[in-house]
């Protein structure tokens, strides 16, 4: 299977650790860009038309009081099965019915922005200065994670920050099947012992900072909420469906879900040729096809 995807660099990160408080007023700046690329059609056959084109578009604003970071890969090229579908599904994690296309899409963002400030005079105004957290921030990532001609995986990053110790970092993967643009299950034998196996390996994996030297699972346990090593050989799948990269299928623990904030956000991939025994006869015809 040929590897298909964007690499994308941000101009704005946001750690999944925290939210650096503001140290003062700051001058107020205004970053609206739209970008246009179409290497979502890298390596593709010339004649197959089934990969799918997208345009980024990035809005970034902030001041003292807000910081706004929305980056959208918004599809424009491909089967219209699937590309209504990946729009359809932009707009539902957006949360706005009416967004179709950049011009909209920096709107939201506009508008996020100036909700944000309100939020932030809301909270702060009747607050001394030095009694004032840092600016509220909201981000959103949404952009094309790979594809081949059976299916398209789209990943979204968000984060939240509202005063606080610290701000909120979500991430998930979404695959569709391109042939009708539909979100199909991927597991099946949740249950097995196998499984759960894969799993306690792939947070190991996670947590061990050199491959030849994994964890122990006595150590494994200072990072998660389970208390005996038996809890490691029973680990709930996560609340998010896993998403295929090009690989493997990758699965993502979000914060608090098994582990301490301090812990971040989980996320492992199992290889196709260990999680193909418990995919559904439907996933794996978009690895086999």
């Amino acid at each position: 299977m040929k590897r298909l995807f964007i690499a994308i660099t941000m101009a704005a990160a946001f750690s999944a650790c925290g939210h650096r408080a503001s140290t003062g007023a700051t001058a107020d700046t205004d970053s609206v860009s739209v970008d246009s690329i179409d290497s979502a059609k890298v390596e593709a056959p010339a004649e197959d038309n089934s990969y799918i084109e997208v345009e980024t578009v990035k809005f970034e604003k902030s001041d003292s009081t807000a910081e706004v970071s929305v980056l959208v890969q918004w599809p424009t090229t491909g089967e219209k099965v699937i590309v209504d579908s990946l729009k359809k599904h932009i707009r539902d994690l957006l949360g706005d019915d009416f967004i179709d296309g950049p011009k909209a899409i920096q709107a939201y963002g506009q508008s996020l922005f100036e909700s944000q400030q309100e939020e932030w005079h809301s909270v702060y105004d009747e607050m001394e200065p030095d009694e004032r957290m840092g600016a509220f921030s909201k981000t959103h990532d949404i952009t094309l994670l790979t594809q081949n001609k059976n299916y398209v995986t789209y990943f979204y990053r968000t984060f939240s920050y509202g005063g606080g110790a610290h701000g909120y970092t979500t991430e998930v993967g979404f695959t569709f099947r391109k042939s009708d643009g539909k979100q199909i299950a991927l597991l099946k034998n949740t249950n097995s012992r196998k499984l759960a196996k894969l799993l306690k390996e792939g947070v190991r994996r996670h947590f061990s900072e050199r491959p030849d030297k994994p964890l122990s699972d006595q150590e494994l346990l200072d990072f998660l909420f389970a208390e005996e090593v038996s809890s490691l050989n029973n680990l709930p799948l996560p609340g998010n469906s896993p998403y295929l990269s090009d690989t493997g299928m990758v699965f993502l623990y979000t914060q608090y879900e098994i582990a301490p904030y301090s812990s971040g956000i989980i996320t492992f991939e199992i290889p196709f040729k260990d999680i193909e025994p418990f995919m559904t006869d439907e996933a794996k015809k978009l690895i086999t096809e």
